[in-house]
């Protein structure tokens, strides 16, 4: 078949696939020579683990047009010579190096300087993610800002002030030596516990750094910071080409002028992206956003507990003038009711993500308003919600929402079978459904939401305590199209394997730590059957030893990854 098409197209076929999932690249690169040569072309991503670092000079010999690199949370040794490693490969186009969080406690100084010895990583090189790092310092952004000039994204993290050391922190000094050489930064991030800048490093950061589109500080409760409402808003009067602004700060410092609090927001005209969390969030603020109509299309308002119904007349007259802009809204830890969701929702038809985690009085009539009102929502996360349900599944809910993908109801102490069944009747195209920690869930429920939504490929089931056996009440013998399942600490024993095994020939990864019921043959019963398995994790499943290992690597020879501590 393959020599129908040209090596472009197959390109073009295998990048699509990449999109949805690059992981689906190692099975592809298996079928003959002429697809691994081209799987390899395609893959631009690779994430250096400790198991496989003895690997990364041959990976970065494989993969010739790797951009991005991640560096994992397990490496935490000898993290320069890596990076040396990386500088003296012959990657020809790496434009983004990443540490993940708490990788290391001190950054790789000697090993930033030998990737600016390759000087087709030193021009080319756009990302630096720093956010891994927890001990970041004023001479490290000076050392990056003189390797590094074309960088265009930054992220800095530092730690907890534990010393009175003025060396090991980030202060102005620092951000204004990184402004003043890296002309093209368009994005920084700031991760502080410890974060010594004032209004000055926004001010440097607005006057040098024309192109800045993205400024985002996240500053913790314990962390000082000078930062106030003057610096908010000589960034947003100055910078021209800023569209995101993120200020997760648990307060502002008083301004040194009497301007009245808030007016900076006045002035954010451009905006595409705002985040605000707790004290800064005021019904005053969000009116002066409504005043300036920005052409906003994520709005992030983290509340942490706070009484919803001081900003609701703020918000749902930003959500008004926002309406036929607005794609992604999130409203995290508001005491919000099903009431107060449906009064905005009249504003939120153009919407494609709401994020509502923690939203403790909201139900499933929520969720049915607005899967109703949203008619191009595509991911839906309503977690954490504690509100007391009776099922209100009416006519009125027969509705249809064909472009919901993504689903997460996790944390939901309402949800029952019944409740979720109805829920699959609604969005028939679900591809992701979390319900983890749903404790009435049973496995009617999860049968019939699979029997409802046939195109579910990940399935989370995270300690749903009632779930031994997901197709127990399925009579038929049709295949589903699981690729992902986790039923880590549920009740699934050897006859819910054995179906797993029989109904879900396309599952790649499965998750069934601390399942305390499996023994080898149900193990073994999804081996076998389960053609295309990658990724097991068996951690903390008590009937199963080791002893296991051998069979199921000689019985499955595409099983590359076996998580299995503490097994017997």
């Amino acid at each position: 078949m393959n020599g129908y098409f040209t090596d472009d197209c197959w390109e073009l076929i295998f990048q699509k696939l990449r999109e949805d999932d690059e992981r689906d690249l190692d099975s592809i690169s298996l079928v003959s020579k002429r697809f691994l040569s081209i799987s390899n072309r395609v893959k631009h991503s690779l994430n250096v683990k400790a198991k496989t670092r003895h690997l990364l000079p041959s990976l970065l010999t494989r993969f010739p047009h790797i951009k991005s690199i991640v560096i994992g949370s397990d490496i935490n040794k000898d993290i320069d010579g890596l990076i040396n490693q990386i500088a003296r490969s012959g990657v020809l186009n790496l434009q983004a190096v990443r540490f993940q969080l708490w990788c290391s406690t001190e950054p790789p100084r000697d090993g930033f300087r030998a990737l600016a010895l390759n000087k087709k990583i030193k021009n080319y090189l756009k990302v630096l993610d720093c956010s891994g790092l927890c001990s970041m310092q004023d001479k490290d952004l000076v050392l990056i800002a003189d390797l590094f000039p074309r960088l265009e994204e930054l992220r800095l993290r530092t730690g907890t002030d534990k010393s009175n050391d003025v060396g090991a922190r980030i202060t102005d000094d620092g951000v204004d030596a990184l402004a003043s050489k890296l002309k093209e930064l368009k994005k920084i991030v700031f991760k502080c516990g410890a974060c010594f800048i004032t209004d000055k490093s926004l001010n440097s950061l607005s006057t040098n750094c024309v192109k800045l589109r993205k400024i985002s500080l996240y500053i913790s409760s314990r962390g000082p910071h000078y930062v106030t409402e003057d610096g908010i808003d000589f960034v947003v009067q100055h910078s021209s080409n800023l569209t995101s602004l993120s200020l997760k700060l648990w307060s502002l410092q008083h301004s040194a002028f009497s301007f009245a609090i808030g007016n900076a927001l006045a002035n954010a005209k451009n905006l595409r992206s705002l985040t605000m969390t707790q004290e800064l969030i005021s019904d005053k603020r969000i009116c002066l956003v409504v005043k300036a109509r920005p052409p906003l299309r994520k709005l992030k308002l983290v509340g942490f507990g706070r009484k919803y119904q001081e900003i609701h007349g703020g918000l749902k007259f930003l959500l008004q003038a926002c309406e036929l802009t607005l794609e992604e809204l999130t409203l995290r830890s508001w005491a919000i009711s099903n009431t107060g969701m449906s009064d905005l929702a009249q504003y939120l038809s153009n919407l494609t993500s709401i994020d509502l985690d923690g939203h403790f009085g909201l139900t499933s009539v929520t969720f049915y308003t607005l899967t109703k009102s949203c008619p191009l929502l595509e991911i839906l996360k309503m977690t954490d919600s504690r509100g007391q349900e009776i099922d209100t599944f009416s006519p009125d809910h027969l509705h249809e929402n064909y472009r919901l993908r993504h689903l997460d109801i996790s944390d939901n102490m309402w949800m029952n079978d019944t409740t979720l069944k109805n829920f699959g009747q609604v969005c028939p195209n679900l591809q992701f459904l979390d319900v983890s920690r749903c404790r009435q869930l049973t496995n009617f429920g999860i049968g019939e939401v699979l029997r409802g939504c046939p195109v579910i490929r990940q399935l989370n089931l995270i300690h749903c305590l009632e779930v031994s056996d997901i197709f127990e009440r399925h009579s038929d013998h049709s295949v589903v199209n699981l690729k992902t399942l986790n039923v880590w600490g549920t009740q699934i024993n050897d006859k819910g394997m054995a179906m797993i095994g029989n109904r879900c020939q396309n599952l790649q990864y499965l998750d069934i730590g601390y399942c305390h019921e499996v023994t080898e043959k149900g193990v073994m019963e999804v081996v076998r059957n389960c053609s295309r398995l990658r990724d097991i994790n068996l951690i903390g499943c008590k009937k199963l030893s080791t002893n296991v290992l051998p069979q199921m690597e000689f019985s499955r020879l595409s099983l590359w990854k076996v998580e299995q501590t503490e097994l017997v």
